[in-house]
């Protein structure tokens, strides 16, 4: 860790600021203290049964004490807090020891980080320096162990890890950012609200980070923008909006929301549309936010390569950046011949001119550069990264490759690939030695390009029968037609108090209803799970919609739960009062302390009611449903849109 931070993050901070380039570390100790692990989950079903997959909630409170120097000042770090969850990767699975081939760790989603920063203090105030401390610490661990990032570890001798460091994705989410409502006023003017925010919002996937357009003077903006996210872990990776006040010297945070705990869920339906419901933005006090996700696939079928004319992603393409043989010194050794070369010999630089190049590699399809790590004074240099793009149209788009040199700032060769030469292989890819063009002759770069068509589940037509059969195969009933063109998400699955990679199955349960026949009467929405780490049934209203009204006054519906057969008043369970609606949304949540076993034994027991005056003679029941849990995976859990139904009565 200490060269590390000598010859690695040193160098980074010096060329971040102008003010940063006499930074030196004089002391370096990391304490004593270790990472606490305070939870972890362990994949049995949703993974390969060649492979045992992890997620640890990691918490680091060090004991650290770092000191710097910067031109005359003196500063330094005494205690740093880290935390978020560590997936680590076993596999493969081996017959004999060591049993398990290798070892890959990554975080989910960028930890947590807080640093106390102690010494000159005031010159951390200056504009800039103290966030861009933090962040290039967070940038430097996001480079190496945030998604797409892998750091794999073989445990077996000759051991290929290229596939388990570089796996192909998992699919691809289109994000749909429809409107916001109701947000906070941030704009002021000395102290006192003045008017409206000038609200955007960042969306996030792992390292990726997509910025909306800026509404001016709105509370209630309206975006109708889409972003794409390649997804490179099911279950497990988050997409994290935040919305913020654009302002001239610092933007004002609005609101978080996590309207996706994990895309599993998602992945797991046919249908093509996922609408997400206005779910309330957390860490502020007021603000809805609207979303639709749809849902990509990737498969290895030409026919599903077409152009999108709106500009959207047909396909992703992966490539696999290996090494580099025979680079050149510099650009003089292949570019201006005999004269170049004695022209050079009295430049008084020659000595520079002559070492190994530390070279890095641009690559471009369309409108996206990305770039690799730099491997310094090597003329054969190996990368060994993986990058993704996606791609329009694979007939007519290609691949540009830039080779240069960091500290000369040039071109040591070229290449350019046309995707179409991946359609001509049945596997769609290419897995070879590319010469390089303004280069010796001999230069050649290695790389892997993997072609991949990103394509909808299945249409709506056949998304009904698929969905029945997953349904029928748990015993269920099958939804209705309209159910499964509009299903919708649990706004926030974090919510329920467990680890972020929870995974949801769509399921349903018979209902119970007596005194009568029962009328369909609007659907209520639930997520449930049991939390076994703090022995409860977790359940979490999130909506009703379509709702009856009683009465032609309008209805003020809340939700009531027992967990039968208690129905002690006690024991109740009661969602707040949403006035004049026949669509509340509630995303509330509530416990029952049980032990599992018991739990399997009950059901719940729930009614939508109207908030009647006491006097008022109007029904008050609105409809009910009950859940037998003794049919349900409550370990893993279930979000589902449920019939409420309501009694009717017969005359005697």
């Amino acid at each position: 860790m200490e060269k590390t931070f000598k010859e690695v993050l040193e160098p980074k901070i010096r060329a971040k600021h102008v003010r940063l380039k006499t930074c030196t570390f004089t002391k370096i100790n990391f304490g004593e203290k270790c990472p606490r692990i305070n939870g972890i989950k362990v994949y049995t079903k949703e993974i390969d049964r060649r492979q045992v997959t992890l997620d640890l909630q990691i918490c680091y409170v060090g004991d650290c004490e770092l000191h710097m120097d910067i031109a005359k000042f003196k500063l330094g770090v005494k205690g740093v807090q880290l935390y978020g969850t560590l997936r680590v990767i076993l596999e493969p699975l081996l017959n004999d020891a060591p049993f398990i081939g290798a070892v890959t760790l990554f975080f989910m989603q960028r930890p947590h980080l807080e640093i106390n920063w102690t010494g000159m203090s005031n010159l951390l105030d200056v504009p800039g320096i103290n966030v861009m401390s933090d962040s290039i610490i967070q940038d430097f661990i996001a480079s190496r162990l945030v998604l797409p990032n892998r750091v794999t570890v073989p445990l077996k001798k000759n051991m290929n890890i290229a596939l388990l460091r570089f796996p192909v994705p998992y699919g691809v989410v289109r994000v749909h950012l429809l409107e916001a409502e109701n947000l906070v006023q941030k704009d002021s003017f000395l102290g006192a609200i003045r008017g409206k925010s000038d609200p955007y919002a960042l969306l996030r996937v792992g390292t990726v980070q997509h910025r909306s357009k800026t509404v001016s003077r709105d509370l209630n903006p309206l975006w109708n923008e889409t972003f794409e996210f390649v997804v490179h872990e099911v279950p497990g990776q988050d997409l994290e909006v935040d919305l913020y006040d654009e302002d001239p010297d610092k933007d004002d945070f609005m609101g978080r929301g996590v309207p996706c705990s994990t895309f599993d869920t998602l992945s797991s339906f046919s249908q093509k549309m996922h609408k997400i419901p206005w779910f309330p933005l957390s860490k502020t006090t007021s603000g809805h936010l609207h979303l639709k996700l749809e849902w990509l696939s990737l498969v290895n079928d030409q026919e599903k390569l077409h152009e999108d004319k709106k500009g959207l992603s047909t396909a992703i393409l992966i490539v696999y950046l290996d090494n580099a043989f025979n680079l050149p010194k510099n650009q003089f050794e292949y570019s201006n011949g005999e004269y170049g070369a004695k022209k050079l010999k009295t430049n008084k630089y020659l000595k520079k001119m002559e070492r190994e190049p530390s070279s890095f590699v641009l690559l471009t399809v369309g409108n996206t550069t990305q770039k690799s790590k730099t491997c310094n004074f090597n003329k054969d240099p190996t990368w060994g990264q993986a990058f993704t793009f996606f791609v329009h149209s694979a007939q007519s788009q290609s691949l540009h490759v830039e080779v240069k040199d960091k500290d000369r700032d040039s071109i040591l060769g070229t290449s350019v690939v046309s995707l179409s030469h991946l359609l001509k292989d049945p596997n769609l890819t290419l897995d070879q030695r590319f010469q390089l063009d303004h280069s010796s002759s001999d230069s050649f770069i290695k790389m892997k390009l993997v072609l991949r068509a990103a394509t909808e589940p299945g249409s709506e037509e056949d998304a009904e029968p698929r969905l029945s059969a997953v349904l029928q195969s748990k015993g269920a009933a099958v939804p209705t037609r309209a159910l499964v063109q509009e299903i919708r998400l649990a706004p926030s699955v974090a919510s329920l108090a467990s680890l972020p990679s929870s995974c949801f199955d769509l399921s349903s349960s018979s209902l119970d209803i007596h005194n009568g026949s029962a009328v369909p009467v609007g659907e209520i929405q639930l997520t449930v799970r049991y939390a076994a780490a703090r022995q409860s049934l977790v359940v979490l209203v999130n909506g009703c919609r379509n709702l009856v009204p009683s009465c032609n006054r309008g209805v003020d519906p809340y939700v009531r739960i027992y967990l039968l057969p208690d129905r002690r008043w006690t024991s109740r369970k009661k969602t707040s009062v949403k006035k004049r609606t026949l669509n509340p949304q509630y995303d509330e949540k509530f416990e029952f302390f049980e032990s599992l076993e018991e739990v399997k034994k009950r059901s719940l027991d729930i009614a939508v009611k109207n908030s009647r005056p006491f006097i008022s003679l109007e029904k008050k029941e609105l409809g009910k449903v009950r859940i037998d849990l003794s049919q349900e995976d409550l370990i893993k859990g279930f979000a589902q849109w449920y019939e409420l139904t309501r009694s009717r009565r017969t005359k005697s």
